[in-house]
C-alpha cells in the first residue's frame, strides 16, 4: 500500500484488509510525505494488529506515486503481491479467492479480478459502465475461455481492468516488474511486462470497491474537463514526452526488459503487437 494525504479512507481501508476470511501475512505501507495524519493511521494500525507483519516506511523526500509502490513492491516478502490502494474498500473474500488461483495453478503468475465504484460515503458511484474487451461485455458475461486465458482481452485499451487494486502476482516476478518504467502507471507496466511470460486469470466476482471522490486522480479525469485543468494536463504530457516518457517509449522499455529476462516467452504474439506499438506510435 502507498499513502499520500490519504487519512480521509485510509482506516476505512485498513480496516478491510483486516476483516478478510483470509488476512494478509504482512502489510506494507510506505508514505510519500504526507501532510495529514495518514502516518499516524498506519502506525496505529501497525499497534492494533500485532499478530500481522505490518510494516510502516516513510519516505524522506517525496517520490510520486510510480516510484512509491516501486518501493512498496520491493519491501515485500511474501509469495504473493497484492496492491492496494489507500481509499478502497476489499470484498471479506478477495485475498481468499485469488490465493486460491495460485494454489490450484502454479503455472498462473497473475490474477486479475472485476470491481465497482463507489463514492466517499460507500454509497454506489454512476461511473462508466464497465465492459471487457472488444465486444465489451460484462465480467458475467465472459466466456470461461477467456477468463481463464484472459491476457488477451486485457490488453485491449477497454476498460481500465489493469488496476493495482484489481491484481496480484507472484513475487518470483520482481526480477521482471522491478524496476517500474517511471512514465507510465505501475500497474499497467505490471501487467503489460509479465503477459507475454506467464498465464492469467480473471475472476468476475466484484472483490474492490473502488472509491471515487474529490482527491482522487481518476474522478478529476471525469469531471474537471476545465479549460484550466485541459491545460496542466497538456503541461505535464509535454513534459513527459520531452522525458521520453510516451507510449512508444513504454513499449519499448517492455521490450528490453522481457530481452534481458531468462523467463521464457507464451505469447508471442503480444511482443510482436509491442513491436508494433514501439515503433508506429
Amino acid at each position: 500500500m502507498c499513502t499520500y494525504n490519504g487519512a480521509a479512507f485510509l482506516q476505512q481501508q485498513l480496516d478491510s484488509l483486516v476483516a478478510q476470511t483470509c488476512r494478509p501475512d504482512e502489510v506494507i505501507i510506505c508514505d510519500d510525505c504526507s501532510q495529514d495524519q495518514s502516518v499516524e493511521i498506519a502506525q496505529g494500525f501497525a499497534k492494533q494488529h500485532p499478530d500481522i507483519a505490518v510494516k510502516v516506511v516513510q519516505n524522506p523526500q517525496n517520490l510520486g506515486y510510480i516510484k512509491n509502490f516501486e518501493k512498496a513492491i520491493s519491501l515485500c516478502t511474501q509469495d504473493i503481491i497484492f496492491l492496494c490502494d489507500q481509499d478502497d474498500l476489499w470484498q471479506p473474500n478477495k485475498i481468499e479467492n485469488m490465493v486460491a488461483v495460485f494454489d490450484a495453478e502454479p503455472s498462473v503468475g497473475l490474477v486479475l479480478h472485476d470491481f465497482c465504484w463507489i463514492d466517499e460515503r460507500n454509497q454506489p458511484y454512476p461511473g462508466p459502465i464497465d465492459t471487457y474487451g472488444p465486444k465489451k461485455l460484462s465480467a458475467a458475461q465472459l466466456p470461461q475461455e477467456i477468463k481463464d486465458h484472459s491476457i488477451n482481452v486485457f490488453m485491449q485499451p477497454y476498460p481500465r481492468a489493469w488496476c493495482g487494486c484489481m491484481m496480484a502476482y507472484r513475487r518470483s516476478f520482481n526480477d521482471v516488474v522491478l524496476p517500474i518504467f517511471p512514465g507510465k502507471g505501475h500497474d499497467d507496466w505490471i501487467l503489460k511486462v509479465l503477459a507475454p511470460i506467464t498465464e492469467t486469470r480473471f475472476l468476475a466476482s466484484t472483490l474492490v470497491h473502488y472509491r471515487m471522490h474529490q482527491q482522487n486522480t481518476n474522478r478529476r479525469d471525469l469531471e474537471r474537463r476545465t479549460l484550466a485543468y485541459l491545460w496542466c494536463r497538456f503541461v505535464k504530457k509535454t513534459i513527459l514526452v520531452l522525458k521520453g516518457h510516451t507510449k512508444r517509449g513504454f513499449y519499448r522499455q517492455i521490450l528490453t526488459r522481457l530481452s534481458k529476462v531468462k523467463k521464457p516467452v507464451m505469447y508471442e504474439a503480444l511482443l510482436s503487437q509491442y513491436r508494433s506499438y514501439a515503433n508506429k506510435l
